[in-house]
């Protein structure tokens, strides 16, 4: 059996390496496992912040930026889902498991991605308030005086 071994990938590497791919190649296994990859980013920031990737306040206002995009970019991709479903539902090309109306299902689909991207549009605002308000924070040497 042929020896395999792990190759070290920073996330600046997985960064760069998405972002040379915004123009293809796509198919639905690359889409499934790009939202993967977003999934597990996530899970990556809990697991960061919790345990020391975060030593300065700067931290929060780049990690929240970054997130704020992220989450204005979400209707844009939602928006493109239902279209795509709408469409694909007209031209009789969708069909249920449980043989319930294509038709139905969509409509309701389409009523919670719209649900979705509103929240994406609030989220993004509140983490763009949380960069916004952290941007000036700096660590010190001194503890603070207790506010009085």
């Amino acid at each position: 059996m042929p020896e395999t071994s792990v190759i070290p990938v920073t996330t600046a590497q997985l960064t760069v390496g998405l972002a040379g791919l915004i123009h293809g190649p796509y198919s639905d296994a690359n889409t499934s496992s790009a939202a993967d990859l977003t999934a597990e980013t996530v899970r990556y920031l809990n697991y960061a912040a919790a345990k020391g990737g975060i030593t300065d306040p700067a931290t929060i206002a780049a990690v929240t930026a970054s997130l704020a995009i992220a989450a204005y970019r979400l209707p844009q991709l939602l928006n493109t889902i239902s279209e795509w479903l709408k469409a694909e539902t007209t031209a009789g090309r969708i069909a249920d498991d449980h043989r319930r109306s294509p038709d139905q299902l969509t409509a309701r689909t389409r009523a919670a991605i719209a649900q979705a991207a509103d929240n994406a549009d609030s989220l993004a605002a509140d983490l763009a308030a949380v960069r916004n308000l952290t941007a000036t924070l700096h660590t010190t040497s001194e503890p603070a005086a207790p506010a009085v």
